[in-house]
């Protein structure tokens, strides 16, 4: 599909059912303090960041869920980009969304976006193993041809973890050269510490990290690969390993996929800890949708008032394996 320039699609952008409705999410927060910021390379990013999986119908909780989601957001795809314009509104000013060669339908609603207007800056991903130099290439070039180009582009954590359990970690360096290359923030993804703590000690190019509280299905271990498993190891371990490197991280499944989201407690919990054991420089990123209520008004108060209070703990429990915090958990329809 052709790339469409901001100022051509805006030329003939409607209103949409979904990008009104937005108006209605809208809570009054006039006078609230605005979300902190972080400095990565030369931008400025708020410490809490939208993500596309509920958007791509990925819940990590059930196949029923997963319909769920891809059918309310396919039903209205302006739905997508009201989202995205509710987010930007109440202070968040970046998200990630990826998408692959067949999802042609997250890249324009992103597009659309960008053509309404939207200012949020962007990471993508890259999804192309090392192994397909051409392939490699092609996505890095269609992505930083984007208007506008991502701020970043970070390797998929699938294929971090997959080469690591090959043995092939060092081929992820192809990877992330030419996304240097490219003159885009460089990013490393993975859904296990060890990942990281490899790259760290190698002293690898990157930007930044982008750290999985949980390892989820793509664990290291073969008896749990493939299996949803949450466990209170890998959240420490993680973030153990986040305060430890040297660069800035975007910390996320930090909610569990809406295992730590029985109650308004227990997803306060959640992103306090979160907040508490990543470093000053980090940002939590969060998958959101509005189906049944407004997820994102809820997160962005909440993490408004966890970080008025940061830091919350000692310098010396900070520098701890983060296992003396538990949030309280249970389980939402809603996808985090």
């Amino acid at each position: 599909m052709p790339l469409v320039s901001r100022r051509q699609f805006a030329a003939g952008a409607l209103a949409s059912p979904a990008a009104v409705a937005s108006s209605l999410w809208a809570s009054d927060d006039r006078g609230a303090p605005p979300l902190p910021t972080v400095r990565l390379g030369k931008h400025e990013i708020s410490r809490l960041l939208v993500g596309h999986n509920p958007i791509k119908g990925v819940s990590h909780q059930s196949r029923a869920l997963d319909l769920e989601m891809r059918e309310y957001f396919a039903a209205d795809r302006s739905r997508g980009v009201a989202l995205l314009e509710h987010c930007q509104s109440l202070g968040i000013n970046a998200c990630q969304i990826g998408f692959r060669p067949t999802e042609a339908a997250i890249e324009q609603m992103l597009r659309t976006f960008f053509a309404r207007g939207g200012q949020m800056r962007w990471f993508a991903t890259l999804y192309s193993p090392p192994q397909d130099i051409n392939a490699v290439e092609k996505e890095i070039a269609r992505r930083v041809h984007a208007d506008p180009p991502p701020l970043g582009i970070q390797q998929l954590g699938n294929t971090s973890d997959w080469l690591m359990k090959q043995g092939k970690l060092d081929l992820a360096l192809e990877n992330l050269k030419r996304i240097r290359d490219a003159g885009v923030l460089v990013g490393l993804g993975s859904h296990n510490h060890e990942v990281i703590d490899y790259a760290e000690t190698k002293g690898w190019d990157v930007d930044f990290y982008q750290c999985c509280f949980y390892r989820s299905v793509f664990s290291l271990d073969p008896a749990k690969a493939g299996k949803e498993t949450y466990e209170e190891e890998a959240r420490a371990s993680m973030t153990r390993t986040i305060r430890q490197v040297s660069k800035p991280c975007i910390a996320f499944k930090v909610l569990a996929a809406g295992r730590h989201c029985g109650s308004r407690a227990t997803i306060e919990a959640a992103l306090r800890y979160a907040y508490e054991y990543i470093k000053p420089t980090d940002v939590v990123l969060v998958g959101m949708w509005q189906k049944h209520k407004d997820q994102v008004a809820e997160n962005v108060a909440l993490a408004r008032k966890i970080l008025a209070h940061e830091p919350s703990l000692p310098a010396e429990a900070r520098a701890g394996d983060g296992t003396d915090k538990k949030p309280a958990t249970g389980l939402r329809r809603e996808s985090p």
